[in-house]
């Protein structure tokens, strides 16, 4: 979401109670989708009223009025607000704040800005380890708007990072208001959904509880589901997010768990509305874009970026057109093949991991087009495509048959096999993410 200069951005970060749903033959429903109401908010003010004190290199600390430590870098005095920031400049909580701010649920900036800049919301678990939230302003747009998102819902710590491509404007911040609620489990336990109130529905052949062992990634995790198996037949469960996203929203996100189990056959997953599938469903034995990482003691920790189960990018004449209004289907869950398991730390996320593909084939016919189905995370900005032989090349922008620019595209010129090389550029940051994957053309 884009933007503009000078106006107040509202960050509307409500939770949304995911419904208990009537089950099918195949699963059985459950009713333990209640989550606890709010607290009554509290709210804290940045503004030329409370400042930080800066070096000669931009950097400083504030203590807020509710004893929150900020961090400051590349950031300038601003009589007339809060702080201007230069290139590559941020301001945010501190991981000295052992807290945070607990629940946010609402965020309001005020900024004045050149048309050349980016200015992002970031968010952690720990202070950090930052992933981008949303873009509150692209460096190619100079239009007033405003959003609201639900991006850094229940994220206790954020940061606003500005960066810009050819100009030197810097960003003034007039004000950011924050509204929080003094509650909450822990840092991580905030933004877990493997919470068993978030249980939608499972297979008959399964039953659940609160878990007692919990993953060795966080050191601060108390809440788990353990999944017990009986039987034989489907071993599906749907967890609930918590609130609901729109495909637009999270289609630069990943999805990823910690899990306690057999990991050693193909396992699903799928983006759901309540018990309805929204995307396509991708199996951990066929693409590489199903990440499993092997932690200890039988725990396991799985990625799959969401590009790789929904595109609202592809598109070539008539061939990969997304759905209609695509980016406005409705997503609270995730169905997960798993079997008897335990699950920790599901999540949605921007945090890097590596790429894969999710092809179903890896060959085509010459004079065609072929989409090398290569997943993400976080925003993306490009990808170059080299080949170690010229029997293909990539279907540029230019290309009037190209439907929704997609960078994916290559063209078969004759046939053999070769090689294509992807560099991919994605996130707040502009990380480069370099693949490679042989390919037929026939």
């Amino acid at each position: 979401m884009v933007i503009g200069k000078g106006k107040v951005v509202g960050l509307v970060l409500g939770t949304i109670v995911v419904p208990a749903v009537v089950a099918g033959s195949v699963f059985a429903a459950v009713n333990k989708s209640i989550k606890l109401s709010k607290a009554d908010t509290f709210s804290v003010v940045l503004n030329n009223s409370l400042q930080p004190t800066l070096d000669n290199t931009g950097a400083g600390t504030l203590l807020d009025n509710k004893g929150v430590t900020w961090e400051y870098y590349h950031a300038e005095d601003y009589a007339s607000g809060h702080v201007s920031l230069d290139n590559g400049g941020y301001f945010g909580v501190s991981a000295s704040s052992a807290f945070g701010y607990t629940h946010i649920s609402n965020i309001e900036i005020e900024f004045s800005a050149g048309s050349d800049g980016e200015l992002w919301l970031l968010q952690s678990i720990d202070g950090t380890t930052w992933c981008e939230a949303e873009l509150l302003k692209a460096s190619d747009d100079d239009s007033s708007t405003s959003a609201s998102s639900v991006l850094a819902n229940d994220w206790r710590y954020v940061r606003f990072f500005f960066d810009y491509d050819t100009n030197n404007d810097s960003i003034d911040i007039d004000s950011v208001t924050i509204q929080y609620a003094c509650y909450g489990e822990s840092a991580s336990e905030d933004v877990d959904c493997a919470h068993v109130e978030n249980v939608i529905q499972k297979s008959d052949t399964l039953t659940y509880d609160e878990a007692t062992v919990f993953s060795p990634l966080t050191s601060d995790s108390s809440r788990a589901i353990t999944f017990t198996k009986s039987g034989t037949g489907a071993t599906n469960m749907i967890i609930g997010f918590g609130k609901t996203y729109t495909v637009g929203q999270i289609q630069h996100k990943k999805v990823e768990f910690d899990i306690k189990g057999n990991v050693n056959y193909g396992k699903t997953m799928q983006l759901m509305k309540d018990t309805t599938g929204v995307t396509s469903s991708i199996d951990s034995s066929k693409h590489s874009a199903y990440k499993c990482t092997n932690i200890s003691d039988d725990w396991y920790h799985i990625e799959v970026p969401v590009s790789t189960l929904i595109s609202t990018i592809s598109g070539y004449d008539t061939q990969d057109i997304p759905a209609k209004n695509v980016e406005s289907k409705e997503i609270n869950a995730v169905k997960i093949n798993a079997g008897g398991c335990t699950i920790d730390n599901l999540k949605l996320t921007t945090i890097p991991c590596a790429s894969g593909f999710y092809n179903n084939g890896t060959s085509f016919n010459s004079g065609s087009v072929y989409w090398v189905k290569a997943s993400w995370v976080g925003i993306l900005r490009g990808c170059t495509m080299s080949f170690d032989v010229p029997i293909a090349e990539q279907v540029t922008s230019a290309d009037p048959k190209l439907k929704n620019g997609s960078p994916f595209y290559i063209k078969g010129l004759s046939s053999g096999t070769v090689v294509v090389t992807l560099n991919i550029t994605c996130g707040y940051d502009k990380r480069v993410v370099t693949l490679s994957n042989t390919i037929t053309i026939n």
